[in-house]
Protein backbone atom coordinates (compact mmCIF):
# COMPACT_ATOMS: atom_id res chain seq x y z
CA UNK A 1 0.00 0.00 0.00
CA UNK A 2 2.40 2.41 0.71
CA UNK A 3 4.82 1.67 -2.26
CA UNK A 4 1.52 1.89 -4.38
CA UNK A 5 0.25 5.15 -2.83
CA UNK A 6 4.02 6.30 -3.13
CA UNK A 7 4.10 5.84 -7.16
CA UNK A 8 0.81 7.33 -7.49
CA UNK A 9 1.66 10.43 -5.52
CA UNK A 10 4.89 10.57 -7.50
CA UNK A 11 3.23 10.12 -10.70
CA UNK A 12 0.42 13.13 -9.75
CA UNK A 13 3.64 15.80 -8.99
CA UNK A 14 5.10 14.70 -12.25
CA UNK A 15 2.26 15.09 -14.04
CA UNK A 16 1.28 18.60 -12.69
CA UNK A 17 4.51 20.02 -11.38
CA UNK A 18 3.73 20.07 -7.94
CA UNK A 19 1.11 19.14 -5.21
CA UNK A 20 -0.07 22.90 -4.36
CA UNK A 21 -4.26 21.77 -5.59
CA UNK A 22 -4.08 20.44 -2.33
CA UNK A 23 -1.88 22.42 0.06
CA UNK A 24 -4.14 24.70 1.92
CA UNK A 25 -2.83 25.45 5.24
CA UNK A 26 -5.10 28.06 6.36
CA UNK A 27 -7.17 25.87 8.87
CA UNK A 28 -3.98 24.70 10.68
CA UNK A 29 -3.22 28.72 10.79
CA UNK A 30 -6.58 29.35 12.35
CA UNK A 31 -6.10 26.37 14.76
CA UNK A 32 -2.50 27.24 16.31
CA UNK A 33 -4.28 31.13 16.48
CA UNK A 34 -7.03 29.52 18.65
CA UNK A 35 -4.95 27.27 20.55
CA UNK A 36 -2.38 30.47 21.17
CA UNK A 37 -5.13 32.23 23.13
CA UNK A 38 -6.98 29.83 25.08
CA UNK A 39 -6.11 31.32 28.85
CA UNK A 40 -3.57 29.58 30.42
CA UNK A 41 -1.94 27.89 26.91
CA UNK A 42 0.10 31.35 26.52
CA UNK A 43 2.41 30.86 29.48
CA UNK A 44 4.38 28.09 27.94
CA UNK A 45 5.06 27.41 23.95
CA UNK A 46 4.58 23.62 24.00
CA UNK A 47 0.62 22.87 25.27
CA UNK A 48 -0.33 24.97 21.96
CA UNK A 49 2.18 22.65 19.61
CA UNK A 50 1.08 19.49 21.46
CA UNK A 51 -2.44 20.14 20.81
CA UNK A 52 -1.77 21.59 16.88
CA UNK A 53 0.05 18.43 16.10
CA UNK A 54 -2.72 15.81 17.92
CA UNK A 55 -5.97 17.40 16.98
CA UNK A 56 -4.99 16.51 13.23
CA UNK A 57 -3.19 12.96 13.97
CA UNK A 58 -6.49 12.14 16.50
CA UNK A 59 -8.80 12.83 13.32
CA UNK A 60 -6.66 11.07 11.15
CA UNK A 61 -6.60 8.03 12.81
CA UNK A 62 -10.42 7.62 13.35
CA UNK A 63 -10.78 8.15 9.89
CA UNK A 64 -7.76 5.48 9.38
CA UNK A 65 -10.31 3.39 11.47
CA UNK A 66 -13.62 3.89 9.82
CA UNK A 67 -11.98 3.21 6.63
CA UNK A 68 -10.67 0.02 7.46
CA UNK A 69 -13.31 -0.95 9.76
CA UNK A 70 -16.21 -0.63 7.38
CA UNK A 71 -14.31 -0.34 3.86
CA UNK A 72 -11.27 -2.67 4.17
CA UNK A 73 -7.93 -2.04 4.11
CA UNK A 74 -7.50 -1.70 0.28
CA UNK A 75 -9.65 1.44 0.51
CA UNK A 76 -6.56 2.93 2.55
CA UNK A 77 -5.12 4.03 -0.37
CA UNK A 78 -7.68 6.55 -0.88
CA UNK A 79 -6.52 8.00 2.43
CA UNK A 80 -2.78 7.35 1.76
CA UNK A 81 -2.46 9.14 -1.23
CA UNK A 82 -4.02 12.70 -0.31
CA UNK A 83 -2.54 12.92 3.02
CA UNK A 84 0.75 12.38 1.31
CA UNK A 85 0.05 15.15 -1.45
CA UNK A 86 -0.44 17.49 1.50
CA UNK A 87 2.67 16.26 3.41
CA UNK A 88 5.14 16.78 0.78
CA UNK A 89 6.64 20.41 0.61
CA UNK A 90 5.07 23.60 -0.40
CA UNK A 91 6.81 24.56 -4.15
CA UNK A 92 8.92 22.52 -6.48
CA UNK A 93 13.02 22.72 -5.41
CA UNK A 94 13.68 21.48 -8.89
CA UNK A 95 11.82 24.51 -10.33
CA UNK A 96 13.33 26.77 -7.93
CA UNK A 97 17.05 25.91 -8.31
CA UNK A 98 16.76 26.28 -11.69
CA UNK A 99 15.31 29.42 -11.54
CA UNK A 100 18.15 30.34 -9.52
CA UNK A 101 20.55 28.88 -11.68
CA UNK A 102 19.03 31.08 -14.37
CA UNK A 103 18.93 34.53 -12.57
CA UNK A 104 22.76 33.59 -11.69
CA UNK A 105 23.52 33.10 -15.86
CA UNK A 106 22.24 36.30 -16.63
CA UNK A 107 23.51 38.09 -13.83
CA UNK A 108 20.81 39.70 -11.34
CA UNK A 109 22.40 38.81 -8.41
CA UNK A 110 19.26 41.45 -6.31
CA UNK A 111 17.34 38.72 -7.72
CA UNK A 112 19.01 35.80 -6.64
CA UNK A 113 19.35 36.93 -3.27
CA UNK A 114 15.66 37.45 -3.29
CA UNK A 115 15.02 34.17 -4.20
CA UNK A 116 17.20 32.50 -1.85
CA UNK A 117 15.95 34.75 0.95
CA UNK A 118 12.17 33.21 0.17
CA UNK A 119 13.52 29.82 0.13
CA UNK A 120 15.38 30.12 3.44
CA UNK A 121 11.71 30.41 4.48
CA UNK A 122 12.76 33.59 6.71
CA UNK A 123 11.28 36.89 6.18
CA UNK A 124 12.73 39.53 3.36
CA UNK A 125 16.53 40.80 3.87
CA UNK A 126 18.11 43.85 2.64
CA UNK A 127 21.06 42.70 0.70
CA UNK A 128 23.59 45.64 0.27
CA UNK A 129 25.39 45.87 -3.06
CA UNK A 130 28.64 44.32 -1.88
CA UNK A 131 26.07 41.09 -0.45
CA UNK A 132 24.02 40.94 -3.88
CA UNK A 133 27.64 41.51 -6.36
CA UNK A 134 29.42 38.61 -4.37
CA UNK A 135 28.44 35.73 -6.52
CA UNK A 136 30.30 33.19 -4.20
CA UNK A 137 28.74 34.13 -1.20
CA UNK A 138 25.44 33.63 -3.20
CA UNK A 139 26.26 30.64 -4.37
CA UNK A 140 27.52 29.36 -1.46
CA UNK A 141 24.50 30.40 0.28
CA UNK A 142 21.98 29.01 -1.98
CA UNK A 143 23.55 25.13 -1.84
CA UNK A 144 22.86 25.32 1.67
CA UNK A 145 19.35 26.02 1.56
CA UNK A 146 18.51 23.92 -2.02
CA UNK A 147 19.78 21.28 0.42
CA UNK A 148 17.79 21.65 3.50
CA UNK A 149 14.79 22.91 1.08
CA UNK A 150 15.18 19.62 -1.03
CA UNK A 151 15.41 17.50 2.08
CA UNK A 152 12.60 19.18 3.99
CA UNK A 153 9.90 19.26 1.06
CA UNK A 154 10.33 15.91 -0.18
CA UNK A 155 12.86 13.47 1.30
CA UNK A 156 11.68 13.42 4.94
CA UNK A 157 8.37 12.87 4.16
CA UNK A 158 9.13 10.42 2.43
CA UNK A 159 11.25 8.86 5.23
CA UNK A 160 8.11 9.82 7.88
CA UNK A 161 5.54 7.94 5.58
CA UNK A 162 7.62 4.96 4.66
CA UNK A 163 8.17 4.39 8.42
CA UNK A 164 4.76 5.52 10.38
CA UNK A 165 2.47 5.72 6.95
CA UNK A 166 0.19 8.72 6.48
CA UNK A 167 0.60 9.49 10.07
CA UNK A 168 4.58 9.93 10.51
CA UNK A 169 4.00 12.07 7.11
CA UNK A 170 1.19 14.28 8.16
CA UNK A 171 3.09 14.88 11.75
CA UNK A 172 6.71 16.05 9.79
CA UNK A 173 4.35 18.77 7.64
CA UNK A 174 2.47 20.12 10.27
CA UNK A 175 5.53 20.13 12.30
CA UNK A 176 7.36 22.18 10.04
CA UNK A 177 4.21 24.49 9.36
CA UNK A 178 4.13 25.07 12.87
CA UNK A 179 7.60 26.44 12.90
CA UNK A 180 6.97 28.70 9.71
CA UNK A 181 3.86 30.39 11.01
CA UNK A 182 5.26 31.23 14.38
CA UNK A 183 7.29 34.55 14.42
CA UNK A 184 11.08 34.44 13.80
CA UNK A 185 12.62 35.05 17.53
CA UNK A 186 9.61 33.67 19.33
CA UNK A 187 8.93 31.13 21.89
CA UNK A 188 7.05 29.11 19.94
CA UNK A 189 9.41 29.17 17.05
CA UNK A 190 12.05 28.10 19.31
CA UNK A 191 10.27 25.36 20.88
CA UNK A 192 9.00 23.99 17.15
CA UNK A 193 12.54 24.31 16.01
CA UNK A 194 13.70 22.06 18.76
CA UNK A 195 10.89 19.90 18.02
CA UNK A 196 11.70 19.44 14.42
CA UNK A 197 15.07 19.71 14.56
CA UNK A 198 14.29 16.29 16.80
CA UNK A 199 12.30 15.10 14.04
CA UNK A 200 14.51 15.48 11.45
CA UNK A 201 17.80 14.18 12.92
CA UNK A 202 17.55 10.66 11.54
CA UNK A 203 16.19 11.36 7.82
CA UNK A 204 19.15 14.12 7.69
CA UNK A 205 21.62 11.59 8.60
CA UNK A 206 20.26 9.10 6.30
CA UNK A 207 20.02 11.71 3.54
CA UNK A 208 23.72 12.28 4.30
CA UNK A 209 24.65 8.04 3.85
CA UNK A 210 22.76 8.21 0.66
CA UNK A 211 24.30 11.46 -0.90
CA UNK A 212 27.50 9.42 0.04
CA UNK A 213 26.42 6.49 -1.79
CA UNK A 214 25.47 8.52 -5.12
CA UNK A 215 28.10 10.91 -4.61
CA UNK A 216 32.08 10.63 -3.73
CA UNK A 217 31.66 9.15 -0.27
CA UNK A 218 35.43 9.55 0.65
CA UNK A 219 35.06 13.31 1.32
CA UNK A 220 31.70 12.94 2.48
CA UNK A 221 32.07 14.00 6.20
CA UNK A 222 29.52 10.96 7.50
CA UNK A 223 31.89 9.77 10.43
CA UNK A 224 31.29 13.42 12.16
CA UNK A 225 27.92 14.23 10.68
CA UNK A 226 26.23 11.52 11.73
CA UNK A 227 27.60 11.83 15.43
CA UNK A 228 27.13 15.27 15.14
CA UNK A 229 24.03 15.94 17.81
CA UNK A 230 24.49 19.38 17.92
CA UNK A 231 24.53 21.03 14.52
CA UNK A 232 21.17 22.53 12.74
CA UNK A 233 20.02 19.93 10.38
CA UNK A 234 20.69 22.75 7.25
CA UNK A 235 24.53 22.66 8.50
CA UNK A 236 25.03 18.88 8.72
CA UNK A 237 23.27 18.37 5.30
CA UNK A 238 24.96 21.17 4.09
CA UNK A 239 28.81 19.26 5.30
CA UNK A 240 27.17 16.31 3.31
CA UNK A 241 26.05 17.81 0.30
CA UNK A 242 29.43 19.37 -0.64
CA UNK A 243 31.26 16.11 0.63
CA UNK A 244 29.30 14.19 -1.96
CA UNK A 245 29.97 16.25 -4.35
CA UNK A 246 34.03 16.46 -3.37
CA UNK A 247 33.78 20.06 -2.21
CA UNK A 248 35.98 21.51 0.58
CA UNK A 249 33.94 21.30 4.06
CA UNK A 250 34.66 22.58 7.55
CA UNK A 251 35.71 18.69 8.33
CA UNK A 252 38.29 18.54 5.46
CA UNK A 253 39.07 22.19 6.08
CA UNK A 254 40.14 21.35 10.10
CA UNK A 255 41.93 18.76 8.84
CA UNK A 256 44.25 20.13 6.41
CA UNK A 257 44.73 22.99 8.98
CA UNK A 258 46.86 20.07 11.22
CA UNK A 259 48.71 19.43 7.58
CA UNK A 260 51.87 19.92 6.68
CA UNK A 261 52.63 21.89 3.08
CA UNK A 262 53.60 19.04 1.27
CA UNK A 263 50.50 16.67 2.83
CA UNK A 264 47.68 19.95 2.16
CA UNK A 265 48.79 20.59 -1.07
CA UNK A 266 48.36 16.80 -2.29
CA UNK A 267 44.81 16.93 -0.48
CA UNK A 268 43.76 19.56 -2.46
CA UNK A 269 44.97 17.84 -5.88
CA UNK A 270 42.70 14.99 -4.96
CA UNK A 271 39.89 16.73 -4.42
CA UNK A 272 39.92 18.87 -7.19
CA UNK A 273 40.37 15.68 -9.27
CA UNK A 274 37.34 14.57 -7.95
CA UNK A 275 35.35 17.42 -7.56
CA UNK A 276 35.90 17.81 -11.46
CA UNK A 277 35.10 14.22 -12.40
CA UNK A 278 31.72 14.54 -9.98
CA UNK A 279 30.61 17.57 -11.67
CA UNK A 280 31.27 16.22 -14.91
CA UNK A 281 30.02 13.51 -14.68
CA UNK A 282 26.65 14.87 -12.93
CA UNK A 283 26.44 17.95 -15.20
CA UNK A 284 28.45 17.51 -18.20
CA UNK A 285 30.44 20.48 -17.33
CA UNK A 286 34.35 20.45 -17.53
CA UNK A 287 36.13 22.58 -15.07
CA UNK A 288 39.56 23.04 -15.14
CA UNK A 289 40.22 24.99 -12.19
CA UNK A 290 38.24 26.41 -8.89
CA UNK A 291 38.01 29.79 -9.97
CA UNK A 292 34.97 31.87 -8.11
CA UNK A 293 32.65 32.26 -8.82
CA UNK A 294 32.65 29.30 -11.80
CA UNK A 295 33.19 26.57 -9.35
CA UNK A 296 30.38 27.64 -6.54
CA UNK A 297 28.00 27.84 -9.23
CA UNK A 298 28.96 24.36 -10.99
CA UNK A 299 28.09 22.77 -7.09
CA UNK A 300 24.94 24.49 -7.34
CA UNK A 301 23.99 23.07 -10.78
CA UNK A 302 25.62 19.51 -9.69
CA UNK A 303 23.12 19.82 -6.96
CA UNK A 304 20.26 19.20 -9.15
CA UNK A 305 20.75 15.62 -10.46
CA UNK A 306 22.41 14.45 -6.97
CA UNK A 307 18.81 15.31 -5.63
CA UNK A 308 17.29 13.00 -7.97
CA UNK A 309 19.57 10.34 -7.93
CA UNK A 310 18.96 10.50 -4.29
CA UNK A 311 15.13 9.92 -4.52
CA UNK A 312 15.60 7.21 -7.46
CA UNK A 313 17.78 5.41 -5.71
CA UNK A 314 15.20 5.15 -2.30
CA UNK A 315 12.20 4.96 -4.76
CA UNK A 316 14.08 1.91 -5.92
CA UNK A 317 14.79 0.50 -2.69
CA UNK A 318 11.37 0.37 -1.37
CA UNK A 319 10.19 -1.16 -4.68
CA UNK A 320 12.35 -3.93 -3.44
CA UNK A 321 11.40 -3.87 -0.26
CA UNK A 322 8.18 -4.60 -1.03
CA UNK A 323 8.64 -7.16 -3.17
CA UNK A 324 10.75 -9.12 -0.97
CA UNK A 325 8.31 -8.44 1.54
Amino acid sequence: MIFLSLVVVLAIVYWLGSASFIHYDGWFKWLINRLQKIPGFSASPIPPLLLALLIPLVALIFIFLLINEFAGKHWLFFLYVPVLLYSLGRGNILVDAREYIALATRGDGVAAAQLIDRLRGNAPADHNSAEVSDWRELHTEALKVIAYRGFERSFAVLFWFFIAGPFGALLYRLSVLYRDFSPLESDAFGTASKWLWLLELPAVRLMGVTWAFVGNFETCPLRKNLLDTQSPSDYVLNECLRGALGAPTDCSTAAMAQMNSEEKAEMEEEMAEETQDIIEDLTGDVITTHTEPAYSFALVKSSLPLYSRSLLFWICAIAFATLVV
